[in-house]
């Protein structure tokens, strides 16, 4: 098996460096054979890639520690299905797992390209980059971290998996952040290949778009399962400690999100040209900078891999993006100029600008914050901690900043000041938003948090306001429902302001946790009662229980909240292979807060301690998710529209359809 692993891995990686070429020569060639041929090199290197990853996938099923990566990663102990997911927590498995991802993406965009005629002048050149960098990272696998390793010695047992990996979460969370990674190498290849081919026009940001939006969905739901993790393994309360790797995932989502806006006004105003083809390339080499933090040995964390040369590869690669990156836009920069003004600081491409400079301004700090450690150590041999307060004082100035963007923008139009009638409901929105904040500030709220409140009030009302405007227009055409004729014809749009709630959603959580956590240890005897925090603890039983790989200490409470009454059961486990004891939390969730229990432990007295944790408002922040999920598929469902809808087009003059603005105010 593992011959034929090895084999495979080697096949990948020729077919894929021939793929590269042939997607790279043949549009220069003209070639239909060397096309064709690249296209079959390519599902080669993919069905290669695949047998490697089903042969893993099988050796760690079956404890084949004959395997070094299974002798590592797995045990004889461990559950099947945590001995699969092994297969993305160390290096070698998380390589081949992005490998993977990346042909299965590569092959998709050319198979969906085939579909456009318009998008054949770039769909060549793109794969080609894509298969190039999916042979750089074979490349790495066949000479530097082989996942079909061969064991010095087979164990009788292996080493196992960390208990603290062994949680429902990173079943999937490395997949998804590996997928975001995948997907964002497409709009960084559709950019390059634009620039070479000088066909810098719609066809390359009509490309790129939703491949984009669908990168940063994915790559942020990672992040926010991730989040989700921390919160429930590592019992400390919290779900984001700004920890490098962290950072690492994070980084490339806020260039990716400032992207997705900048590609927007190319599209619609011809306008941050240039910034749009540099964020394309940064954020893909963003995502490498993720990778060389948890490679290079430079951090220690639970996140990371241990010191290797793979690492310093990345950042090579990083260097040589930079490099190669700023050569191009040097030699176009004359088809990158804009073509049209700035038309009004009230527009919607100068909410972008705003929206873009916060961002890339809290990217920096972030990269600054995470790399600073390590660069103090190495220039003055004193190691400098940055801490949440560091990152904190540019969050937060910056992300008010973007929440106002995203809250005003559906009343803004491209190009143009608002409308009268927008401005009425601007007027409006700003008064619901200034009264809410009265309300908050008078219910002894914090100032961020009453900021936060108003903003999200005046997001909510400024939506309406426009989707008011597009169900009169609708009904002054003559045609009913209007608010079907205004959601159907303008569903991109309110897919993104969609979008853009989910984002108020996890701002009112991050907030609300941050600013509202209450903490407080207890030690309680069986039958013993607290109150705290508007509940009534108990602490019912305490026990114990003996399994195969871990002994488990338990305590059982009754906790009684507005006449609510649930049973939580917090513990700790001893696992026996490992040697060290970790904690399982209980949660009782709802809209209002958390209550987070944690069992320190015990004593021969019948004495158990306790730490009592409330986070208000969490379930907003994981609700965030599924809001911007629910926008992004709904932004790239096909567009088949129902017949009101092209009434409504068909009852629109020509003059108008240019602007969606103009479309929404006619009435």
């Amino acid at each position: 098996m593992r011959n034929l692993g090895e084999f495979c891995l080697l096949a990948a990686f020729v077919g894929s460096g021939f793929a590269a070429f042939a997607g790279l020569v043949s549009p220069a060639s003209g070639s239909r054979w060397l096309r064709q041929g690249g296209l079959a090199a390519a599902l080669l290197s993919v069905t290669a890639l695949s047998l490697v990853m089903g042969i893993l996938g099988w050796a760690l099923y079956q404890k084949d520690f004959s395997f070094d990566y299974v002798a590592h990663y797995s045990s004889q102990t461990l559950p099947w299905h945590y001995s699969v997911s092994a297969l993305w927590v160390g290096q070698a498995g998380s390589l081949l797992l992005w490998s993977w991802l990346l042909g299965l993406v590569a092959v998709g965009f050319r198979f969906r390209s085939r579909r456009s005629p318009s998008a054949a002048p770039l769909r060549d050149p793109a794969f080609g980059i894509l298969m190039g960098y999916l042979c750089f990272l074979l490349a790495i696998m066949v000479f530097a971290a082989n996942p079909m390793a061969a064991s010095v010695s087979t164990p009788a047992e292996g080493a196992g998996l960390s208990p603290l990996l062994q949680h429902p979460a990173m079943l999937i969370h490395p997949p998804v952040i590996f997928l975001g990674y995948a997907l964002w190498t497409v709009p960084f290849a559709l950019a390059v290949a634009a620039l070479l081919s000088r066909r810098l026009d719609a066809q390359w940001v009509g490309q790129s778009r939703p491949w984009a939006l669908v990168a940063w969905t994915v790559l942020g739901g990672g992040i926010l399962l991730g989040a989700f993790w921390a919160y429930e393994e590592l019992s400390w309360g919290g779900y984001w400690g700004w920890d490098p790797v962290e950072n690492g995932s994070l980084i490339p989502w806020l260039t990716g999100t400032a992207l997705i806006h900048a590609l927007m006004a190319w599209h619609h105003r011809r306008v941050l040209k240039k910034t749009a083809i540099v964020l394309a390339i940064t954020t893909f080499g963003l995502c490498n900078f993720a990778t060389f933090l948890t490679r290079s040995g430079i951090f220690s964390s639970l996140h990371a891999f241990s010191q290797s040369p793979i690492g310093w590869l990345f950042l090579v690669l990083m260097l040589g993006l930079a490099v190669g990156g700023a050569g191009l836009l040097v030699w176009r920069r004359s088809e990158l100029s804009a073509e049209k003004p700035l038309g009004s600081v009230f527009s919607r491409e100068a909410l972008i600008v705003l929206a873009a400079a916060a961002l890339v301004s809290l990217t920096i700090v972030v990269i600054t914050g995470t790399v600073g450690s390590a660069l103090s150590s190495a220039l003055s041999g004193r190691t400098v901690f940055v801490g949440p307060v560091f990152y904190n004082s540019v969050l937060v100035p910056t992300g008010l900043v973007v929440l106002l963007t995203a809250a005003t923008a559906p009343l803004m139009r491209w190009g143009e000041a608002p409308l009268p009638q927008q401005r009425r409901w601007l007027g409006a929105a700003a008064f619901a938003g200034v009264g809410a904040a009265v309300g908050a500030a008078a219910s002894e709220c914090q100032p961020l948090f009453v900021a936060v409140i108003a903003l999200s009030a005046l997001a909510v009302v400024a939506l309406c306001g426009a989707l008011v405007l597009d169900i009169r227009r609708a009904d002054a055409g003559g045609l009913s429902p209007g608010l079907l004729v205004a959601l159907s014809r303008n569903r991109r749009q309110y897919a993104g302001f969609l979008i853009h709630l989910g984002f108020f959603c996890l701002a009112l959580g991050v907030t609300g946790s941050s600013l509202g956590k209450r903490h407080q240890e207890f030690d309680l005897r069986e039958g013993q009662t607290v109150q705290w925090a508007g509940r009534q603890v108990r602490l019912v039983r305490r026990g114990q229980q003996e399994l195969p790989d871990k002994l488990i200490a338990e305590a059982e409470l009754e906790v009684v909240c507005r006449g609510r009454s649930v049973t939580l059961v917090p513990a700790r486990h001893y696992h026996l292979l490992h040697r060290n004891w970790t904690t399982k939390v209980a949660i009782d969730s709802t809209w209002h807060s958390d209550f987070y229990v944690v069992l320190q432990g015990g004593d021969a007295a019948g004495v158990v301690h306790f730490s009592f944790v409330e986070n208000p408002m969490m379930r907003w922040m994981w609700l965030s998710g599924w809001v911007a999920a629910v926008g992004c598929l709904w932004r790239l469902w096909p567009a088949r529209r129902m017949r009101v809808a092209e009434a409504a087009e068909d009852a629109v003059p020509e003059s108008e359809r240019a602007d969606p603005a103009l479309q929404r105010t006619a009435a």
